[in-house]
């Protein structure tokens, strides 16, 4: 499966207020090992950073 594939996956997978609390740091380790082993871009890694960020941010706001 694509690596996008599964990024996407995992942040709107964030987005549902049940998934757990520490779910943001695993897909946020989850991003950085697919950038360390370069099946994503630095770009691509900084753009995945930055949505979930966003999602962090909304679901801090929402509780």
């Amino acid at each position: 499966m694509s690596p996008h594939i599964l990024i996407d996956e995992a942040l709107e997978s964030l987005e549902h207020p049940d998934s757990p609390p520490g779910a943001g740091k695993v897909v946020l380790r989850m991003i950085t090992k697919m950038m360390e082993g370069s099946a994503i871009t630095v770009e691509e890694f900084n753009h995945y950073c930055k949505r979930l960020l966003k999602i962090t941010r909304q679901r801090k706001e929402a509780s």
